[in-house]
């Protein structure tokens, strides 16, 4: 089973929560159709602390520490965000590939086109 650190918009904002929801709801799909274990740290940490500079930064740092550990990371969501962009980054630094899914619904014959764990796919 590959480990796949999950990136997905999150921002301050209105839609803060509903970005957290749809992070969990990809989590979930990947690891229910794509034999993954997701991890995504910064769901719950988002959850526990305010938004400060300070503890926005501090949970970066967690970010691309697991970054790191993972086998590779996966861009879900609308859109990537620069704090995607920056794990993203770090992710090529160490080697890890990086795909791309934030153009992709959770429909598992469409991820499946486009992302298998490992491997690049047309698409």
């Amino acid at each position: 089973m590959r480990v796949c650190y999950i990136a997905h918009p999150l921002g301050s904002g209105p839609d803060r929560e509903q970005n957290r929801a749809s992070a969990a709801e990809w989590c979930a799909f990947l690891a229910l159709h794509f034999d993954v274990s997701p991890v995504a740290d910064w769901i719950v940490l988002s959850g526990e602390w305010s938004e400060t500079p300070e503890l926005r930064a501090r949970g970066m740092a967690c970010d691309l520490a697991l970054v790191e550990r993972c086998d590779e990371l996966v861009l879900v969501g609308p859109r990537v965000s620069a704090g995607m962009l920056t794990e993203a980054e770090h992710a090529r630094k160490h080697g890890k590939p990086v795909y791309d899914l934030t153009r992709l619904s959770m429909d598992p014959e469409t991820v499946a086109l486009a992302w298998v764990p490992g491997e690049v796919r047309a698409g």
